[in-house]
């Protein structure tokens, strides 16, 4: 057993650092990346000029400056595209090399998107701190909510990890699961917070968004970082991420199981 946690170990840390070695080589693809991503950027422009005359709703103009900066880096810190590396994995037929690896394919996935993390950031936080000298400052959590920071940025990043592989294992039964995956990018735009803050919405429906999975994988997070999620929101916010997080886990190991196995049935 501690043989092979060894030999996983060493696996890992191999896959580690060629992942971050292939991040660092095309920094300049990644850094496109990250520009495709501004849509937060864009939101803020907006609302920045809404509320040039006045507030809306309880947000004031440097309030939608934190608000979208922060959505700006939060998005880049919890980012995933392993849908697109998984469902063209499986079409062209390259998923067998990664089967036959002493590794889940999963983990595989895991280690890429963890390893160029901080080549995303490194390239975000300048563009974030540009937009913030410009428009004005960002209000920094306390350091007693950080640790919620934290926690909740890990859960948001495994929420979004868990929706990639569960609709990235489409692929399995259906040609084109990138097509769904941009249908879900598309309603992430409008109720996650990106385009306009999820408590601006009617009571109602506000309501309803934010216990959506959109809302915990950004804008909830964003809320947190801004200072403007506290005391019992906190707990309940927490605990309704660790829910999507949970639902969605065990979506991807359902859909990869019975994948793998049709997969499996076709290639022999």
């Amino acid at each position: 057993m501690s043989q092979r946690a060894g030999q996983l170990a060493r696996v890992t840390a191999a896959v580690w650092r060629i992942s971050l070695a292939e991040a660092i080589a095309y920094r300049v693809s990644m850094l496109m990346w990250v520009l495709t991503t501004t849509f937060p950027l864009v939101s803020l422009a907006l609302w920045s000029g809404l509320a040039a005359s006045g507030p809306v709703g309880d947000y004031a103009r440097p309030d939608f400056v934190a608000y979208f900066v922060a959505a700006f880096l939060i998005r880049q810190f919890t980012a995933s595209w392993v849908v697109w590396e998984l469902s063209g994995q499986i079409r062209s037929g390259d998923l067998n090399t990664l089967l036959m690896r002493p590794m889940s394919p999963m983990l595989y996935h895991a280690i890429q998107n963890l390893a160029a993390l901080p080549i995303r950031c490194a390239l975000a936080l300048p563009i974030g701190g540009v937009v913030l000298a410009l428009a004005g400052g960002l209000a920094w959590p306390n350091p007693g909510s950080l640790a919620a920071l934290a926690l909740s940025l890990a859960l948001a990043w495994l929420l979004n990890l868990g929706v990639h592989v569960s609709i990235g294992c489409l692929a399995f039964w259906v040609t084109e699961s990138t097509a769904l995956f941009e249908v879900w990018l598309g309603l992430y735009l409008v109720l996650s917070g990106a385009a306009v803050p999820t408590s601006l919405y009617p009571a109602g429906l506000a309501e309803v968004v934010r216990a959506l999975p959109f809302h915990a994988s950004l804008g909830f997070p964003v809320e947190l970082a801004i200072g403007r999620a506290t005391g019992a929101a906190v707990t309940h916010g927490l605990a309704l991420q660790a829910l999507w997080v949970a639902a969605f886990g065990a979506l991807a190991a359902v859909l990869w199981r019975r994948g793998v196995r049709a997969y499996e049935g076709v290639g022999t």
